[in-house]
């Protein structure tokens, strides 16, 4: 059985013969490439190069559609004195966005802007939304699946739980929050056009060839509440499952945040996997109880907290402790994959995730 055959399957929550470890290093890697800090060993190595120098099991995440916009909208972006400003200009009016920089140019960056400030805002992206849809653009996908291989999968990772959109991304919780309470209807206007215009999106990509759909949701229930997740992500979720499930695609939640009372409500969700989840140290929940709580229905893609791969966050000893006894029980059962919660970070001690393939064997 080749590592992608046996990666299909655990994804499709079979039975697998050995435990699958897919580790998410991208964003570590993206830094020290090019901050000049990647170690001796992988400098002249591609991502792929590397998972499979370590033994791992490739997960790769390309695009697979272009967004256009109708003729009614003027997109325009620009970078101002090191700021990434992203404006909409319509018929009702404009918004923009702004990211800052925060650790260094080639860090994640900071929103320290966000489109919607107010109920005017909040129509006027309403408007962009529906002046938007998706085609398309399969070329990138074709070429990471003969790049990867039998050595693993490929994944688009794209469009998340609407209100998550609506409520993280454009107006940042705390104004989301109030604009939800105070106009109601309005925001749910907006959600509709995202829900629609997301699904849209889906269709265009279950019609390529990726092995998975994600979704891009970074879940966490410290600000999405079980009832709100009833009401906008469980709706979503078992949309998006019709179009995925009716292409053969695996339908997966990007779920990077503290999800642990918000677990219970997955099976029978929508989803086919949750991906990146988060256990002890970094949150309220034992490994083995999030699978539990998972009930057999939905895989679970994650365990490897990355503190625990940085110096910060305690020595090897700890780190190979945590491997033996949490990991190690885990092997062969279904509905398990190791994976990075959430990705290896740009200071990690890049040395701990070269040694998980050598634990999990020994």
């Amino acid at each position: 059985m080749t590592k992608r055959e046996r990666f299909l399957k655990a994804l499709r929550n079979e039975k697998v013969d050995e435990l699958v470890w897919a580790p998410n290093f991208d964003y570590w890697l993206t830094v020290n490439r090019a901050e000049g800090t990647v170690p001796e060993q992988f400098k002249e190595m591609s991502r792929n190069s590397i998972v499979r120098a370590i033994g791992g099991y490739i997960w790769n995440r390309v695009s697979g559609f272009k967004q256009v916009l109708d003729s009614s909208v003027r997109e325009i972006r620009t970078d101002v004195k090191g700021d990434q400003v992203h404006e909409y200009h319509t018929p009702l009016g404009s918004v923009r966005e702004v990211y800052q920089q925060t650790e260094g140019e080639h860090r994640s960056q900071f929103l320290a802007e966000h489109f919607i400030k107010n109920l005017e805002d909040l129509r006027v992206l309403t408007y962009v939304v529906n002046a938007t849809h998706y085609e398309p653009d399969y070329e990138p996908t074709v070429k990471a699946l003969a790049e990867t291989g039998d050595d693993g999968v490929v994944l688009t990772q794209t469009f998340c739980v609407p209100f998550i959109q609506f409520c993280k991304t454009d107006a940042g919780y705390m104004n989301g929050f109030y604009l939800w309470a105070d106009h109601r209807k309005d925001v749910d206007t907006l959600i509709k056009a995202y829900f629609e215009s997301f699904l849209q999106g889906y269709r265009v990509l279950a019609d390529g060839p990726v092995d998975i759909i994600s979704t891009g949701d970074n879940m966490d229930g410290t600000t999405i509440s079980p009832d709100i997740f009833k009401e906008y992500a469980i709706p979503f979720y078992r949309e998006a499952k019709k179009i995925t499930s009716a292409k053969g695609k695996i339908f997966e939640g990007h779920w990077c945040g503290r999800t642990q009372n918000l677990l219970s409500l997955v099976p029978g969700c929508g989803l086919d996997v949750v991906e990146a989840i988060v256990s002890k140290p970094m949150a309220d929940i034992e490994l083995s109880e999030a699978i539990d709580r998972l009930k057999g229905q939905v895989v679970l893609q994650g365990g490897l907290p990355a503190v625990l791969v940085c110096r910060e966050g305690g020595s090897y000893e700890k780190f190979e402790q945590y491997m033996k006894e949490v990991i190690l029980p885990l092997k062969g059962r279904r509905g398990f994959i190791l994976g990075m919660a959430d990705n290896v970070p740009p200071n990690a001690d890049f040395s701990r995730v070269e040694a998980v393939t050598g634990i999990i064997n020994r």
